[in-house]
């Protein structure tokens, strides 16, 4: 609650799917834990570990290093759709819009969620590379306050928060000047 009210929220469209956490809950913990899994993108886990090795990379061949890896991953999802092969994720009853974002909270339009009930869902995260971020959520007074979040999901989401906001501000500052 404490980071709710630091966070103003921002504008945003972004698709979830969810359910409540208590409907299929085995389910759902073993997709949360498998979608943060480094043996579910190699190429990735490969570009961490070379990081890791080598401190961070010259700027300018980690932006040919990260276009190099969305390209390759982009043809891996080319010859699995071309074989048949698509990503199985579990089931959710529901889906929605976030129409709000803020860190740690988000805002749903029309949405018929329960007060004080736990679910679980999936965003699509709009970053580089496009992410499927898996999160548990309590509705609470017309907000989703984020309960459980991987680590590195958690710094994807409040980056794409930051980058929201420095667009609004960027946004104010053009129609002031106008």
């Amino acid at each position: 609650m404490e980071n709710l009210q630091k966070s103003r929220l921002i504008d945003t469209a972004l698709k979830i799917r969810y359910d409540t956490a208590h409907s299929n809950a085995e389910e759902f913990a073993l997709e949360f834990n498998k979608l943060t899994q480094s043996d579910e993108d190699p190429i990735g886990e490969w570009l961490r570990l070379m990081r890791a090795k080598k401190g961070n990379l010259d700027s300018e061949n980690t932006i040919v290093l990260e276009l190099l890896v969305e390209i390759y991953r982009k043809l891996e999802l080319l010859e699995h759709k071309i074989q048949g092969d698509t990503k199985i994720y579990t089931p959710l009853a529901y889906e929605g819009l976030i129409t709000t974002i803020g860190h740690s909270c988000f805002a749903l339009r029309d949405s018929t969620l329960q007060e004080n009930t736990l679910y679980y869902g999936r965003v699509e995260l709009p970053t580089f590379p496009t992410r499927i971020i898996p999160i548990y959520f309590i509705f609470h007074t017309h907000l989703a306050l984020v309960e459980k979040i991987h680590a590195r999901d958690e710094n994807e989401w409040d980056s794409y928060v930051a980058s929201k906001e420095r667009a609004l501000i960027r946004s104010i500052k053009s129609n002031k000047g106008v």
